[in-house]
């Protein structure tokens, strides 16, 4: 069954993404969360690669695939959400963003696998365009 106004990234072509396809860098040029994003279009399916700022230093995720991309409307062919996840063994990472106002707001939801008892976690970042 497929949630009307959303879509996996094997149709996100039929979506209208240009607004999301971009790179983006942090509006907070001192985080310790997310530093870099972009987004690229791969054959009609989104991919995301991140860098983090861990300690100061560039800390690349890797490239994912986009795993869904939802309308702002059920009605609407224009793709302004969507939901990745990272997967690193002791920890994985759901992320969901959403353009508005030409800002990427990015939401993840951290969680530890490893046994560690650390505390999972929240955190909330705002983008703006860089060029490529």
């Amino acid at each position: 069954m497929e949630v009307v106004g959303t879509q996996g990234t094997e149709r996100a072509q039929e979506f209208e993404t240009s607004s999301m396809v971009r790179s983006w860098a942090n509006t907070n040029p001192s985080t310790q969360g997310i530093a870099r994003v972009k987004i690229r279009s791969v054959e009609g399916e989104l991919r995301i690669s991140i860098e983090g700022a861990a300690q100061g230093a560039a800390c690349h995720w890797g490239e994912v695939a986009i795993e869904a991309v939802y309308a702002e409307n059920a009605a609407s062919r224009r793709g302004m959400a969507f939901v990745a996840r990272y997967h690193f063994g002791f920890l994985e990472t759901l992320l969901e963003g959403n353009v508005n106002a030409g800002l990427l707001v990015l939401a993840a939801f951290h969680t530890f696998l490893d046994g560690s008892r650390r505390s999972n976690y929240f955190s909330r970042e705002f983008f703006h365009e860089v060029a490529s």
